[in-house]
């Protein structure tokens, strides 16, 4: 953790060679703290934003999501592309400022950091600015006027997901019933990422894991078939297509620790439906999507965070689900095929 900082600082200084020790201070306070203005009021946040975007339209810095912690990011205002993206932007401000919680412990801490590193002047800066009980402060002139900031703090991993929902967002605004499917490798953080669909837009979302074919039900080579432990033909027939028709949706969800299925859900219709899980983008269903979304992760991050959710039956994924997905994923050239692909190994906190 400690070693991360230190590498943003110095990357941030080799991007940003005119900054000044208030800079160094900005920096710091943003990483600990997040959005330094608690913003509640989403539509005085959305008019401000938008504001902004009309006046820079493109440029300014920076042109990317630029870390400045473990889970927060400078994202550049231009990077919202329409007014729509920056409501967008708003909504997601307004999300990190709630979540993200700093103490001034961790402030301190990284202020000793950046002392250890001997830039001129900052020391001197950062002293002074302690007595005065380390209070927000604004880019110097001197950055300003060299690299024109115009950017929002977000969580990393809502700026990872933006140009998807961005795109989500357009859809939706034509009035007709937009079906996303969220396909990719366990542990990369599917469901996490219908939830946020669900918190920004509201709708309905439905689980593959309730689409299991029963035991008995499964081809007798099933662990060798892509998708073979699932009822495609069923998740069409009660749930795709009354989606896309607008008409209500009633199934009964398979608890697969059971091998039985449960009591009947009932899902009026809405704008936005979302389907997640693996095997959501096979051949069988991929006509009915009007957005398809792949998440991946690292092999390292995958096995860490699925260790610390499935416990002992962490065992079972490593020799049986991984490969099967794995087998799924290369015969239908899944994350080929999908509209975005997203990498989120470096999202989540551990």
């Amino acid at each position: 953790m400690n070693g991360d900082f230190i590498q943003i600082v110095k990357k941030h200084t080799t991007c940003y060679p005119l900054m000044e020790p208030q800079d160094y201070g900005k920096l710091i306070f943003q990483s600990e703290f997040g959005p330094e203005h608690l913003i509640t009021d989403q539509q005085a946040c959305a008019a401000m934003i938008q504001e902004e975007f009309l006046a820079i339209r493109h440029g300014g810095s920076p042109q990317y999501p630029e870390p400045i912690a473990q889970c927060l990011c400078r994202f550049p205002i231009s990077a919202c592309k329409t007014l729509q993206g920056a409501r967008l932007l708003a909504s997601l401000l307004i999300m990190t400022a709630k979540e993200v919680c700093g103490t001034k412990e961790g402030l301190l801490k990284k202020i000793r950091q950046l002392e250890c590193l001997e830039f001129s002047g900052v020391t001197e800066w950062m002293e002074a600015w302690k007595k005065r009980g380390c209070l927000p402060v604004h880019h110097s002139e001197v950055y300003r006027a060299a690299y024109q900031p115009h950017y929002r703090l977000l969580k990393t991993e809502y700026a990872g997901y933006f140009p998807a929902v961005l795109e989500i967002n357009r859809l939706l605004a034509s009035g007709k019933p937009v079906l996303v499917g969220i396909d990719g490798r366990c542990g990369s953080g599917k469901t996490r990422f219908a939830h946020l669909l669900g918190e920004l837009f509201g709708g309905n979302i439905l689980h593959m894991d309730d689409f299991y074919l029963p035991l008995d039900k499964r081809p007798v080579d099933w662990k060798k078939v892509p998708g073979g432990n699932m009822d495609f033909t069923r998740l069409r027939m009660e749930a795709l297509d009354p989606l896309c028709a607008k008409k209500e949706v009633i199934y009964r969800p398979y608890d697969c620790g059971q091998d039985r299925f449960g009591q009947s859900l009932q899902l009026e219709p809405h704008p936005l439906n979302v389907i997640e899980g693996s095997y959501s983008h096979h051949p069988s269903l991929e006509a009915s999507y009007d957005c398809k979304v792949f998440l991946t992760c690292s092999v390292m991050e995958r096995v860490r965070r699925l260790r610390q959710r499935e416990g002992s039956y962490f065992s079972m994924f490593e020799k049986q689900w991984m490969p099967m997905e794995e087998n799924y994923l290369r015969a239908y050239s899944i994350e080929e095929s999908s509209d975005f692909t997203i990498d989120t190994s470096s999202f989540f906190v551990s």
